[in-house]
């Protein structure tokens, strides 16, 4: 069955269906030197491959519901909760750079949250980062996320697995910070030399 992709907002941001309206920003965002840093985003990404991804996440899809972040009518970013069985997904997301530092993507990492424990029924929310990727631990501390573990070998960075951070959010758990930013940075996992 597929993933619906319902409209969901708080007062300034709305996650809405991606549409063909989106496609230059969506080309600007996947070419951004931090966002080829830190995901697998393909390192010759043209127009159209950007023209496929929304045909791709602007339909509903078997395994993934995928929102474009609205900001005034402009697309700031997109976010995805991943189904993985058993009542529990994964939170994907990326900012667009002229967006960023703003806690958009905070907004609506809560946003999709709450959609996954209460619409979907799911009992846990995974992220996962490249080890290192402390902005994007950022955007889900602020929402609860607990403390990263590293774990070796985990994700695939265009071929080569890499160290990544990972973290779960259960449906019963509290949703804010447990402790102050600065506390939660001196905690993270020794990042390796080659990380990033």
């Amino acid at each position: 069955m597929a993933f619906e992709i319902p409209l969901l907002s708080d007062d300034t941001l709305l996650l809405r269906q991606h549409t063909a309206a989106d496609l230059d920003a969506v080309y600007t965002r996947c070419v951004d030197p931090v966002s080829v840093q830190w995901t697998t985003i393909p390192l010759d990404y043209t127009p159209d491959m950007a023209q496929e991804y929304l045909e791709t996440v602007s339909a509903p899809q078997d395994n993934a519901v995928s929102w474009a972040l609205d900001v005034a009518g402009s697309y700031a970013g997109t976010i995805d909760l991943r189904f993985e069985g058993a009542a529990s997904g994964s939170l994907g997301f990326v900012t667009s750079p002229e967006y960023r530092g703003r806690g958009l993507m905070s907004r609506a990492v809560r946003l999709a949250v709450v959609h996954a424990f209460e619409d979907l029924d799911w009992d846990v929310v995974t992220w996962k980062a490249n080890a290192g990727n402390t902005g994007s631990y950022k955007t889900v501390w602020r929402c609860g996320f607990p403390q990263p573990t590293a774990v070796p070998y985990l994700l695939n960075h265009r071929g080569t697995m890499v160290e990544g951070w990972i973290s779960s959010l259960g449906r019963n758990e509290a949703r804010e910070p447990s402790g102050s930013w600065a506390d939660a940075v001196q905690a993270l996992p020794s990042v390796p030399a080659n990380a990033g």
